[in-house]
């Protein structure tokens, strides 16, 4: 049966089991926050954590916190500073769920749990720009599938956006959502805006014992299940990129290579980030022996701050990594069947980099990598996609959250 009608199904069966819990007082003071469930995830990270960071440090004394997790135990340190945990699907989630006044999600439960009118949900969503489709608009989405967009956008009080194109393409169109939007840019990308980044690039150095001349190469690609093996040779792009040259190191890192001294050349780390739904399907693969495997890091914000050179696919992470002005590659070589497959609110040969169809191809595309040219572009992007990350997004939701906490109930 489909998989997405049985969630239809599901969400009516919460409606009406949750009816007496609809009857408990609603708590002006209390924010509950939720991740991405599903897959290899941390549900502490994306929008929800930074947003609730800000929170934490800015408002002190002003409200009740509550995370709705897979593993409790893995966030005792959440506990420790006050905040209530539950665990998703539970019994005892429900009543935190039907009595929290401002709920953060950046995606799940809106789509299918039944909030009551008088709370405000405040969808953050998880990925930036406006790239690839999402489900409901792909060539394959069927009623059940837009159903749930549909229930999603009723389900929801603000909606951010990430840029115009978003608003209008995917926000607007795709789930046919009319209400508050907020156009703020990414709680998530805030810090990246303003250039505060020392310390996520030092605690994922020090994590990770990458010494002070290393220098790091991330390989991110989305979930897919392509016909054709697409395979990424790391230890052959490791060994290109430590036999580069100082101009060509330059343009790529963003500095003079001369300040380096001669007894401590640039060392390259290659960490691979496979997406959370990755399993032995996806036929999405690299080989090597020098991978240091990063999936289990929990903020891949944090990720691509300590990145020097990003290679992704489809990915909207380049929205973010964008943001750096730093290099980054397309490794595309089943693009055809991608895009016919899933599609694009904007198209790859739009995105403002290189796209490699074999391994040749991106180890020359990273030598002959012009920094100057890829900022113009880069700019230029943005720009055309009407970006609205100005690094105060946390600032703005933060007065909206305030003003909806103070309303009568």
């Amino acid at each position: 049966m489909n998989k997405n009608f049985l969630k239809v199904v599901f969400s009516e069966l919460v409606r009406v089991g949750t009816l007496p819990l609809r009857l408990l007082p609603i708590k002006k003071n209390r924010i509950l926050f939720t991740g991405l469930t599903g897959g290899n995830s941390y549900d502490y990270s994306c929008n929800p954590k930074y947003l609730y960071e800000y929170l934490r440090d800015n408002c002190p004394g002003q409200y009740e916190y509550v995370w709705v997790v897979s593993d409790k135990a893995k966030y005792s340190f959440l506990e420790e500073e006050g905040v209530k945990l539950c665990k998703h699907f539970t019994v005892s989630s429900f009543p935190m769920l039907l009595t929290s006044k401002i709920i953060v999600t950046n995606g799940s439960y809106a789509p299918w749990f039944p909030f009551r009118k008088k709370q405000y949900v405040i969808n953050t969503w998880h990925g930036g720009g406006a790239y690839k489709k999402v489900e409901n608009e792909t060539p394959s989405a069927d009623w059940a599938t837009r159903k749930r967009a549909e229930f999603c956008a009723n389900n929801i009080d603000l909606f951010l956006a990430s840029c115009r194109t978003q608003e209008e393409q995917m926000i607007k169109t795709t789930y046919r959502y009319k209400g508050d939007i907020l156009r703020e840019g990414t709680p998530r990308n805030d810090k990246m805006v303003k250039g505060e980044m020392g310390e996520a690039m030092a605690k994922v150095k020090a994590h990770y014992h990458i010494p002070d001349n290393g220098r790091i190469v991330m390989y991110a690609p989305t979930y897919r299940k392509p016909s054709i093996s697409v395979e990424l040779d790391s230890d052959k792009l490791l060994e290109e990129l430590n036999d580069l040259d100082g101009m060509t190191l330059s343009k790529l890192l963003g500095v003079e290579h001369g300040s380096l001294t001669e007894t401590e050349p640039i060392q390259w780390y290659f960490f691979n980030r496979y997406h959370r739904y990755q399993d032995d399907d996806m036929n999405v693969k690299v080989k090597g022996e020098h991978i240091i495997d990063v999936l289990d890091y929990p903020d891949m914000q944090e990720l691509l701050c300590a990145t020097d050179i990003l290679i992704t696919d489809y990915s909207s992470c380049v929205w973010d990594y964008m943001l750096l002005k730093r290099p980054c590659f397309l490794f595309v070589p089943d693009k055809e069947e991608y895009t016919e497959r899933t599609g694009f609110y904007v198209g790859l040969d739009e995105w403002p980099f290189d796209q490699a169809d074999t391994l040749d191809d991106l180890i020359e595309y990273v030598k002959e990598y012009d920094d100057t040219t890829t900022y113009v572009n880069i700019e230029d992007h943005l720009n055309k996609l009407g970006s609205y990350e100005q690094g105060k997004c946390c600032r703005q939701i933060a007065k909206r959250i305030e003003k909806e906490s103070e309303k009568r109930l």
